[in-house]
């Protein structure tokens, strides 16, 4: 072509000049490598370590989020650390100590009940105590943490604690205490996580008897000695009668194919049915379900006799699906698994920063039956929660422990809970319960 200009010639390598240049950039890269080498050996390299956030411990195979305590105190040789209701230090402390609750729970032998004084005496041993919202039972708990799915009960508060000659799982439903040898080792294992704490002044209302305020309390509430200063939160819920939007994106995660064509109203909301099955929707986000002859939500061949924790795990799965469009600032965690006579009854509350939501009504915020190898009922309520920038002011537990004495009810747990009431916002406040 008459325009085009000729291409300079190009020096073309030969075998021995590639040999060459690669094993100049061999020797760059040793010599860069040697240099970081000699670096790290260095003092200000040493005190530059200290500078760095080490990594986290590897945290237990779980599934989700749903086994997170509220409060968690850990206990050494320096006295006691405790803290509740703020979600990122108790997940932090959580993590720390979920593997070796996790082979705690593995290695455990067969629980036995323990005594009233036995259970205080773990207490005020080396050792790491969660507490939980309602009763989650010790199956899902443990395979959450990696420990296998076959331990029985259930358990409101969760212990492993070193008495000096035998390390114990032990746990407590109300006033019943349970306790089984594990062989976790202490020294080396448990003894350094512990030592990762320095105390904060926290303490268990029974070793302050002889502060009159806190005589209303269940003995083992922990103290702190400040209070928590939880967010005022706003709530929305999805119009699934009106937005048909929102309601197509929920009968999608929950893999009704025919889509909202077939839904037809009813006096108790918006009803789509679908191969027998049946699911109701409201102007308020509740969404109820039930099943027809056939298994929409079917359990796997080896959950066909579900335990509490294989039915929390498959009422889970079906959960974390309806919610995923809908997700706001709350976390969905595990409060129950109760078996009856036709299965199990699962049921789920939602946290908020760490902070217990009751709704109006049973309090949960989702409760599943399953029955006969799958999920026969459920029912849950859509809430979009996101934290405004107004922070509560709350008393201290002293004072609200204070305020108990003048109540019918004493002895009960003194808890801090936002009430969801279906109102525009929620404001946490201090709450007995037993």
């Amino acid at each position: 072509m008459s325009g085009r200009k000729n291409t300079p010639p190009v020096a073309r390598p030969t075998g021995l000049r590639r040999v060459i240049e690669l094993g100049k950039d061999l020797l760059i890269v040793a010599l860069a490598c040697s240099a970081v080498f000699l670096a790290a050996q260095t003092p200000i390299a040493t005190h530059l370590r200290g500078w760095v956030a080490p990594e986290p411990p590897p945290a237990a195979t779980r599934t989700s989020l749903a086994v997170n305590p509220y409060a968690i105190a850990i206990r050494n040789d320096k006295g006691l650390y405790s803290v509740s209701y703020d979600q990122a230090p108790v997940e932090r402390a959580f993590e720390r100590f979920s593997p070796l609750l996790g082979e705690a729970f593995s290695a455990a032998q067969l629980p036995e009940t323990a005594t009233r004084a036995q259970w205080q005496a773990l207490l005020e041993a080396p050792g790491v105590c969660c507490t939980f919202q309602g009763q989650p039972p010790l199956s899902a708990l443990s395979a959450w943490l990696g420990g296998g799915e076959d331990y029985p009960g259930e358990a409101h508060t969760l212990l492993l604690a070193w008495d000096g000659r035998q390390m114990w799982l032990a746990w407590r439903v109300g006033d019943s205490y349970f306790r089984a040898r594990t062989s976790v080792a202490y020294q080396g294992h448990l003894a350094d996580a512990l030592a990762d704490f320095s105390p904060n002044g926290a303490a268990y209302a029974y070793t302050l008897s002889d502060d009159d305020a806190y005589e209303a309390l269940d003995p083992y509430v922990l103290i702190s000695i400040t209070a928590p200063q939880p967010h005022v939160y706003t709530a929305a819920s999805p119009d699934l009668m009106a937005d048909e939007e929102a309601r197509s994106a929920l009968l999608t995660a929950l893999g009704f194919l025919s889509g909202t064509e077939g839904a037809y109203e009813t006096a108790d909301g918006l009803a789509v049915t679908e191969s027998g099955d049946r699911l109701l929707v409201t102007s308020a986000g509740e969404v109820t379900f039930r099943a027809g002859d056939e298994s929409r939500y079917p359990m796997t061949l080896e959950r066909a006799l579900p335990s509490a924790y294989t039915a929390a795990q498959a009422a889970w799965e079906v959960l974390d699906r309806a919610i995923s469009p809908f997700r706001g600032e709350g976390d969905f965690i595990l409060t129950g698994a109760r078996q009856t006579d036709a299965g199990w009854e699962v049921t789920f509350h939602v946290m908020l920063e760490g902070v217990p939501v009751l709704t109006a009504g049973e309090g949960w915020s989702a409760r599943f039956l399953v029955e006969g190898g799958r999920i026969s009922e459920f029912a849950l309520a859509l809430r979009t929660y996101t934290a405004t920038e107004t922070v509560t002011t709350l008393p201290t537990p002293r004072l609200a422990a204070a305020a108990l004495r003048s109540l019918p009810s004493r002895g009960g747990q003194l808890v801090l809970c936002y009430s969801d009431n279906r109102a525009a916002t929620l404001t946490a406040g201090w709450m007995t319960g037993e």
